[in-house]
């Protein structure tokens, strides 16, 4: 082990107990590396929305707040989990600037011929199914397990991976694969049903 090996070592363990100086300090010696990681996660639609640099940020608030959930021993395996926690920040970032566009863009208003006006707006009849549709769904997804609800929601909704989710609700891949697809099955069932 180097010096600087050494030194590393010394802070994650000072950080582990609580020590926020320590901490800072580790956080600063990755700074580089995690902004190389945001460059690399960043394309031209977002680079100018969002700076490398607030992604680094971000990323080393939420380790300040996390630190305890750390439960590595050694300076990689805090450097992996410190790569998961920014690179789950940076996706949402990013996440969130795509439907900000999105949503920004459905306000504009191009300029459109009345005579095709009616013919895109849905019918009274058309919004009623899509109204009845949505409550289906509803009720199907409040008669499912809570655990199977929550992965979905975060599945689907959240858009996160299964490596995320299954961290954050302590089950193993294999089990999230199967609750998701049990979930899947029971909403089907469901919305397959009369009524």
């Amino acid at each position: 082990m180097t010096v600087d090996d050494a030194e590393t070592a010394e802070l994650l363990r000072r950080a582990k107990l609580g020590d926020r100086t320590a901490l800072g300090e580790l956080l600063n010696a990755h700074r580089d590396y995690l902004r190389q990681l945001a460059d690399g996660q960043l394309d031209s639609r977002i680079n100018a929305r969002l700076d490398a640099s607030d992604l680094v940020q971000q990323t080393c608030l939420s380790i300040h707040k996390r630190i305890t959930e750390f439960d590595g021993e050694d300076v990689p395996q805090f450097v992996a989990w410190l790569r998961e926690v920014h690179v789950h920040n940076v996706r949402n970032a990013i996440r969130d600037q795509l439907h900000a566009g999105k949503r920004a863009a459905g306000r504009e208003r191009p300029e459109v011929d009345p005579a095709h006006q009616a013919e895109e707006r849905p019918s009274p009849s058309q919004h009623a199914i899509h109204g009845e549709e949505a409550q289906r769904l509803s009720r199907a997804l409040e008669q499912l397990p809570a655990d199977q609800r929550e992965a979905l929601r975060m599945r689907y909704l959240e858009g996160r991976t299964i490596a995320e989710i299954s961290r954050d609700m302590g089950v193993t891949r294999d089990a999230l694969v199967w609750l998701l697809r049990k979930a899947m099955q029971n909403v089907r069932k469901h919305l397959d049903s009369p009524g």
